[in-house]
């Protein structure tokens, strides 16, 4: 194949990590690092957003060390999109969406953390500290995630 081209399409940030891709071919970079983001970044030309990298709800206020992210995309007007933690405190993260396209990731939506209760149960909570120390016991060091007929791998 021929290069037709190649840019550097988001800068100032740490030890940018693995990321996902969107329903709306975006991509979410994340950056491993204590107080890492997520970033979502067009790389369509054509795009209005092109070059324009944009922090994401994803990492919340505290940010994290994270690494992968994947989206169920089954109910299309509300994304839910997951984020592994590469750490040994690193809960898992779901953002749920209110909407779709590029705006979704940056606006409203519903931020909670994977806690496992016992080795049948599991809650998503706003309680980041509880989810925390469940990562620390069932899920240390997180690394790819990913979303199948529904099914969180």
């Amino acid at each position: 194949g021929e290069i037709v081209d190649y840019k550097n399409l988001l800068s100032n940030t740490k030890r940018n990590c693995g990321g996902g891709l969107t329903p709306w071919n975006t991509w979410v970079s994340c950056e491993e690092w204590k107080r890492g983001q997520c970033w979502q970044v067009s790389a369509d030309p054509n795009s209005q957003n092109y070059l324009m990298a944009q922090k994401t709800m994803i990492g919340g206020s505290q940010g994290g060390r994270f690494e992968s992210v994947a989206t169920d995309n089954r109910i299309e007007q509300s994304p839910v999109f997951f984020a592994t933690e590469d750490s040994k405190f690193g809960a898992m993260r779901r953002f749920q969406a209110n909407s779709t396209g590029w705006h979704s990731l940056h606006t409203d939506g519903d931020l909670t953390y994977l806690r496992i209760i016992d080795n049948k149960n599991f809650e998503w909570t706003k309680n980041l500290t509880a989810a925390r120390e469940s990562a620390y016991s069932y899920y240390q060091h997180s690394e790819g995630v990913s979303v199948y007929d529904g099914r969180l791998y």
